[in-house]
C-alpha cells in the first residue's frame, strides 16, 4: 500500500469504519422460525392460570412471525423495518433514543453493528427486548429475547430470513 493510501485510510473516522455494512443492508424474506407459539407457551406455562391467557395474548400480539425485514445501515443511522410497519431509526453509534410504536407504547431504542452482528435493544417500563441479527451466506438470523418482571422467564425465539 502506498504511503498516501495508508494515510487516507487512517483518516477515515472510526464511526464510518464501524458502520460499514457486513451484508445486512437489503430486504430479507421469512424462511423459517423456531416455534414462536411453542416458545410463548413455554414462557407462560408457570403463570397463574387466571393471568396466563392475558400474558399469552399480549406476547402473541407483540411477537408476530415477521415475513420481511428491511435493513439500512449508514455511518450515521441504522434503520430496521419489519413487514409494513414504520421503520425504527437509531443512531449508528449505539446511543439510545426515544421511539413510539404504532400502538402508542414508548421505548428507548438503540442499535449497534459489531462484525457480523447487529444488536437492537428496546427498553420500556414494562420490560425489554433484544434483537440480535447475524448475517452470513445470504441468510439473516434474528434471535429475540423478551424480558419482563411480569414473566417467570424470558421469551426466546429465532427467525431465519433469506435475501430477497
Amino acid at each position: 500500500m502506498r504511503p498516501a493510501m495508508r494515510l487516507a485510510f487512517l483518516l477515515i473516522p472510526a464511526a464510518v469504519l464501524c458502520a460499514q455494512d457486513p451484508g445486512f443492508n437489503g430486504v430479507w424474506k421469512h424462511a423459517s422460525d423456531s416455534g414462536i407459539p411453542a416458545a410463548i407457551e413455554d414462557t407462560v406455562k408457570d403463570i397463574n392460570f387466571i393471568k396466563r391467557p392475558i400474558a399469552r395474548k399480549k406476547l402473541i400480539s407483540k411477537n408476530p412471525v415477521y415475513q420481511k425485514v428491511t435493513i439500512s445501515i449508514s455511518a450515521q443511522e441504522i434503520s430496521i423495518q419489519f413487514d409494513a410497519r414504520s421503520p425504527v431509526k437509531m443512531p449508528a453509534d449505539g446511543k439510545a433514543v426515544p421511539w413510539t410504536r404504532e400502538d402508542g407504547d414508548k421505548f428507548m431504542v438503540s442499535a449497534k453493528v459489531e462484525g457480523n452482528k447487529l444488536t437492537q435493544h428496546f427498553k420500556s417500563d414494562e420490560g425489554e427486548r433484544t434483537n440480535v441479527f447475524t448475517v452470513g451466506d445470504k441468510k439473516l438470523g434474528l434471535s429475540a429475547t423478551v424480558k419482563s418482571p411480569s414473566l417467570p422467564k424470558p421469551l426466546i425465539y429465532t427467525i431465519q430470513f433469506i435475501g430477497a
